[in-house]
């Protein structure tokens, strides 16, 4: 069976009629595009525009150094003249010799000397002049922007209530009606609290002199106290009255339940003198109270 001719090869043989009808011409073919094509419809469009080339300068300038500060002005003829004086002698120095170099390389710096201080003189007035007119022009902006009245459309759709707009913004003391008396009374307090406070002291102060009797001061009294408090080293014996024993049934029996009842029944009746005892404390209280200080028991 004879071999087939691969139809990709047939394929890539094939070409367009309409594309080699015109082979031997020097003008473009048409180009046929679809109603889809962006290019379907010429329009004409504007040469490509460029952006303007920037570089960015790197580094800063220094801050320029003004040379007007103090008090002289060293823009005044006076003040040119005196920095820039003119040769004491005139010389006429031979052509093309070193002197005659040296004479134009001091007159150029007396004349650059005397145009750079013109020139920065004038930079700042000129300067001075524009930050004037400058913050003259934003006053003014500023004073008609606060004088101007209120627009119609602001004033149509202002919201309705009532309120002073300088009232609310330059805010005042509150209205206060009962302030005076509300002084008095917190007055009132204060010297209250004053008032108690120092008797608070005065009895405090009397209490303690009225204690002073009592403090120890001195080591004898010290050691008496401590020996009315814990006793003398004495040992602790059981016994009647002139015997010493170290047994606890040395004083005889036990407490018998009668006994207890019989004390229960005789404490019943000191209770009258209890009472004599609460009233003989309130008296007491009563008579410090009226006297307005401390008063021994006794």
């Amino acid at each position: 069976m004879a071999p087939r001719t691969s139809l990709l090869s047939t394929a890539s043989r094939w070409k367009c009629p309409q594309c080699t009808s015109r082979t031997f011409t020097t003008s473009a073919s048409r180009q046929k595009v679809g109603p889809e094509h962006p290019r379907y419809i010429e329009v004409p469009e504007p040469p490509q525009q460029t952006a303007p080339y920037l570089p960015r300068i790197k580094g800063t300038l220094p801050v320029p150094r003004n040379i007007f500060t103090g008090g002289k002005d060293h823009s005044t003829e006076e003040a040119i003249a005196q920095s820039t004086p003119e040769p004491s002698r005139a010389t006429q120095p031979g052509r093309g010799s070193r002197e005659e170099w040296k004479q134009k390389i001091s007159e150029n710096r007396r004349r650059n000397l005397r145009e750079g201080i013109i020139s920065l003189k004038q930079r700042q007035n000129i300067q001075r002049d524009r930050s004037r007119n400058k913050a003259e022009i934003s006053q003014r902006a500023r004073e008609k922007a606060l004088n101007q009245p209120e627009r119609e459309d602001e004033r149509l759709t202002a919201p309705s209530i009532n309120f002073d707009i300088d009232a609310l913004m330059h805010k005042g003391g509150l209205a206060d009606p009962s302030r005076e008396e509300r002084l008095r009374v917190k007055k009132a307090n204060v010297e209250r609290i004053a008032a108690e406070k120092r008797e608070r002291r005065l009895d405090d102060l009397h209490t303690l002199y009225m204690n002073a009797r009592t403090f120890i001061v001195t080591p004898e009294q010290l050691d008496k106290h401590v020996d009315d408090v814990f006793g003398k080293d004495v040992p602790v014996g059981f016994g009647f009255e002139g015997q010493s024993s170290n047994s606890i049934w040395a004083t005889g029996n036990p407490v018998t339940v009668q006994e207890m009842l019989r004390r229960k029944m005789e404490a019943g009746a000191r209770s009258a003198t209890t009472t004599v005892s609460a009233a003989d404390a309130r008296l007491h209280q009563l008579a410090e109270t009226l006297t307005g200080g401390k008063m021994d028991l006794d």
